[in-house]
């Protein structure tokens, strides 16, 4: 396993407070690295670290690997409170908790301890889509490996880059495909600037390079790295929405930063041409309590949701548990994560159209909560074309890239 020093760090932050009561005792120095991670398009260095320093880039793994074996409802908690600092922020705390975790599914025991050996252990998200000139060629003892591929989130401060494509695999040298995913160290892969958006800006979601590295065989992974972990006890690790509900719960936390705003917003403001203060205003307090009550519910959906698919799976197949949730289950956690998402866009929208042109100046918070909760319902796996993609399952139709959840 990982070294004694690493299991007692994380005790210690333990019995120092929960991980929520961490992330928030950290909310000014968070706000000061938002405003610098939309200069600089990622999470300054210097914040990361004090990030991973209180562990949560770890929450989300077993305790045995100087984790915290945190449930669904937990690191929806956790992440919900980043976002709500920033959105970027939350992101890379999202992703890179969740990218650690996930990789571990599939991982040998023989990697297990060099890679989570490192407390700042950070895995940028799987450059997978649009993945460029890529090859892998088959070479003793591994792989060599070319290609450059998106979506790197928190590259700049990763000390490693996962290259995977699904089910595909990496195309191979003389024909056919890698059949495996890879793990890359920082020394072998480079950030290419491609990362220029408005929406999420300062999560350093750049493209990422790798120029004909060797990967030995003992870190790569399977090509269905993100299918169920029977090493570990925890549910979040055969959970097949863990992605999902982590970006749900970005879109949840920017949603309700922006009512908090409003909130602060309407104490202070009388609209111009009114004469009538902001907060005495009926529309303001109809759209106010609609946003409330539809972003409780929303995550009361998720997390519910979520508790349902863990007591469903239960402790390891082993043990008694199941391998993978029905179909069923799958089907209402996938449709929660989906909804958190696009019910939080609405609320921000409305609550942006409520503020009035205030909101729509640079140095209005509810500016960036605008752009970063339109981009984070984009994501192709909270997308609202899964809204038709679900619905369909409820008329006996497969769910497009799902079909094998109903086995």
């Amino acid at each position: 396993m990982v070294r004694a020093e690493i299991i007692e760090r994380s005790k210690k932050l333990q019995e120092t407070a929960p991980a929520i009561e961490r992330l928030t005792g950290m909310t000014e120095a968070l706000l000061q690295a938002a405003d610098e991670a939309q200069e600089i398009r990622h999470i300054p260095a210097w914040a990361s670290n004090e990030i991973a320093d209180q562990g949560l880039y770890r929450f989300a793994l077993p305790e045995e690997l100087g984790g915290e074996d945190l449930p669904a409802r937990d690191q929806i908690e956790i992440v919900e409170a980043a976002s709500a600092i920033d959105g970027s922020v939350g992101w890379c705390v999202h992703i890179n908790s969740e990218i650690n975790s996930l990789v571990l599914r599939r991982m040998s025991m023989e990697l297990v301890h060099d890679y989570y050996d490192d407390w700042r252990v950070l895995t940028c998200g799987g450059v997978g889509p649009g993945l460029q000139h890529a090859r892998a060629r088959p070479e003793d003892g591994g792989w060599r490996l070319w290609c450059q591929g998106s979506f790197g989130s928190g590259c700049h401060n990763a000390t490693w880059t996962l290259v995977h494509t699904g089910s595909v695999g990496v195309p191979r040298e003389g024909g056919g495909s890698s059949e495996k995913a890879f793990l890359i160290p920082r020394g072998d892969f480079e950030v290419v600037d491609t990362w220029d958006t408005a929406g999420l800006r300062g999560t350093g979601s750049h493209d990422v390079k790798v120029d004909g590295a060797f990967i030995p065989d003992k870190a790569t992974l399977p090509m269905d790295l993100f299918s169920n972990c029977d090493t570990f006890a925890s549910p979040t690790l055969r959970n097949p929405m863990q992605a999902h509900y982590n970006k749900g719960a970005v879109a949840l936390g920017i949603a309700r930063g922006a009512i908090n705003d409003l909130v602060e917003l309407a104490m202070e403001k009388t609209p111009w041409m009114s004469g009538t203060p902001l907060k005495d205003m009926p529309e303001l307090q109809y759209r106010l309590g609609e946003a409330e009550a539809t972003q409780r519910a929303a995550k009361a959906f998720m997390i519910d949701a979520q508790e349902e698919t863990e007591r469903h799976l239960g402790p390891l197949p082993k043990d008694g548990g199941r391998s993978g949730p029905d179909w069923e289950v799958t089907q209402r956690s996938y449709l929660s994560c989906v909804h958190a998402a696009q019910a939080s866009r609405h609320i921000v929208d409305t609550i942006h159209n409520t503020a009035g042109t205030t909101a729509s100046r640079m140095d209005s918070p509810l500016e960036r909560r605008l752009r970063d909760s339109h981009q984070a319902a984009a994501h192709a796996a909270i997308s609202w074309r899964h809204y038709r993609n679900l619905g369909s399952t409820y008329l006996g139709n497969e769910m497009p890239g799902l079909s094998s959840a109903r086995a």
